[in-house]
């Protein structure tokens, strides 16, 4: 008994192989996850008690040990290197929505019209939770056996040491694009902005009776096309500082497993500020320049 203890208590485990391009975890040290509605996907996983195999998942997230990872609906699929040769392949499976009751999300959605603005900048609305509870379902899953993960090493556990890299880069994830989440019920991002475009805007008669003005047809003479320069411009004016910035970038969603030093969303609407800046004192010298000539 005592040879077979000292012999696992020198034991040393054998370090993962390295990955060549692997997704490495944003946040050297800390949480992984700095959104609500990452850091309450990691919670999932931590209410599992799997023990040390949380921190062995972490040390694989930073190191980079997931080679591939791709949310879809109603699944996940990774591999994650691990000491063998070849990556271990995961699986993670999670119950998709009918149509009816993603509807019925999208009608208590439209009931707030926070929750829409909200979530067309990309915020996750801390109320999302409730709005679902009260469609009947659950964004996140409550238990372990609301999903079904699976992974292709010999450890006996689930879930393993390379299933809990992949939940932490999940939240990191879910952190710059909160739409995943839905991609994991069944309602990819494109689809939920259609339907709730198609549920906040004009239907019935009022959009049927629209008229469309026709176009006034452009004069073929120069001269009248360019006609003569007012003597007076109307008096104009530029908004001091817009509320939204980068409104745009924010619309179409952020770039899936952005890694870099700089934060992607942060430097545009930086860029947008400064193009603000720019734009208003051009347009108050050319005032000013204006104000003289007269």
């Amino acid at each position: 008994m005592s040879r077979y203890y000292e012999f696992f208590r020198g034991y040393t485990p054998t370090p993962p192989k390295a990955v060549e391009g692997g997704i490495k975890a944003s946040n050297k040290r800390g949480q992984f996850a700095k959104k609500w509605w990452g850091m309450r996907w990691i919670e999932t996983l931590e209410s599992f008690n799997i023990g040390a195999r949380l921190s062995r998942g972490r040390s694989y997230a930073r190191r980079g040990q997931v080679a591939s990872l791709e949310i879809t609906c109603g699944r996940v699929t990774a591999k994650v290197q691990g000491t063998r040769s070849r990556p271990y392949r995961i699986t993670l499976d999670m119950k998709i929505f009918t149509s009816r009751q993603w509807q019925n999300i999208i009608d208590e959605i439209v009931q707030q019209p926070i929750y829409v603005a909200q979530l067309l900048g990309n915020e996750m609305p801390q109320e999302i939770e409730t709005v679902f509870k009260k469609a009947g379902v659950t964004l996140f899953p409550e238990k372990r056996r609301d999903m079904e993960t699976e992974c292709s090493c010999p450890d006996w556990s689930n879930p393993c040491k390379h299933i809990a890299a992949v939940f932490y880069l999940m939240g990191e994830a879910f952190d710059q694009d909160p739409f995943l989440l839905f991609a994991l019920r069944g309602m990819e991002r494109a689809e939920f902005m259609q339907i709730l475009s198609n549920s906040t805007g004009e239907t019935g008669s009022a959009a049927s009776e629209t008229v469309t003005a026709e176009p006034e047809p452009l004069p073929l003479e120069p001269e009248l096309f360019w006609g003569q320069a007012p003597h007076s411009l109307p008096d104009l004016s530029v908004e001091s500082e817009p509320s939204l910035h980068a409104a745009l970038p924010k619309r179409l969603g952020p770039i899936s497993f952005w890694r870099s030093d700089q934060d992607f969303m942060q430097k545009m609407q930086e860029s947008y500020r400064q193009v603000h800046r720019q734009a208003c004192t051009r347009f108050e010298a050319l005032n000013g320049g204006r104000e003289r000539g007269n």
